[in-house]
């Protein structure tokens, strides 16, 4: 029985831009290939992707690409208002091929594009991140500042404060109760004094900080009994 010939190595093709190069079955969203057939153009650069992942991702583009709408046959899209760094991270985070995850970082970036075109994992990502966040600031909050008397703060002292304000400021503008409460629950439970200067603060909804006061003041009457 003769044993069978030794399998030659293959190398696969690669495709080159300007940042170096890529292998063949990886995804990049700032090259042209035979399969995008349409041009997303943002700040005057032009990002290609089929439509059909689009269509397959959100909803939104869903209708847009099957329903009788302008943009059904247009090679190119044009996205007024977006960044371009900002449009390529998210369709990164929609296509496995680019292995780029939802991180805290990334948040900022992703979280209004998921929510305008419905792209309901992102958006459950992004919650969970928030959330983690939260707590890791609840986490530093409860065991370096428990103790310290009221007074003004350094800006590294502010951080975690400032950090859960920025969380609750971007949940409540894409609709994220979940992390919205989560917030209430956690500055409710702090000294007021620690955070009611800060301007990120101050940027809150006026029906949030009120729930906090309140939740404050039920919680140092219930220990008057």
């Amino acid at each position: 029985m003769s044993l069978p010939k030794k399998l030659k190595t293959v190398t696969l093709p690669s495709i080159r831009n300007s940042k170096g190069v890529l292998p063949l079955l990886g995804i990049d969203f700032t090259i042209k290939s035979c399969w995008t057939d349409l041009q997303l153009k943002v700040e005057d650069k032009y990002l290609y992707v089929p439509k059909s992942h689009l269509a397959m991702v959100s909803p939104v583009f869903q209708l847009m690409f099957e329903s009788d709408f302008k943009e059904k046959d247009l090679s190119v899209l044009p996205l007024p208002g977006k960044k371009y760094e900002d449009v390529l991270t998210f369709l990164k985070c929609t296509h496995p091929g680019a292995l780029v995850k939802v991180t805290y970082d990334v948040v900022p970036k992703v979280l209004p594009l998921a929510h305008e075109y419905q792209v309901k994992w992102i958006l459950e990502d992004c919650i969970k991140i928030m959330m983690m966040e939260m707590d890791t600031s609840r986490f530093v909050v409860k065991t370096k500042y428990q103790n310290y008397s009221p007074r003004i703060f350094t800006k590294e002292e502010s951080a975690p404060f400032i950090n859960g304000c920025k969380i609750c400021i971007m949940a409540e503008k894409y609709d994220l109760h979940s992390v919205t409460e989560r917030f209430i629950e956690l500055f409710t439970s702090l000294n007021y004094n620690y955070y009611k200067d800060l301007s990120e603060f101050k940027q809150i909804s006026i029906a949030v900080r009120h729930r906090i006061v309140c939740g404050r003041l039920a919680s140092r009457e219930d220990t008057c009994y």
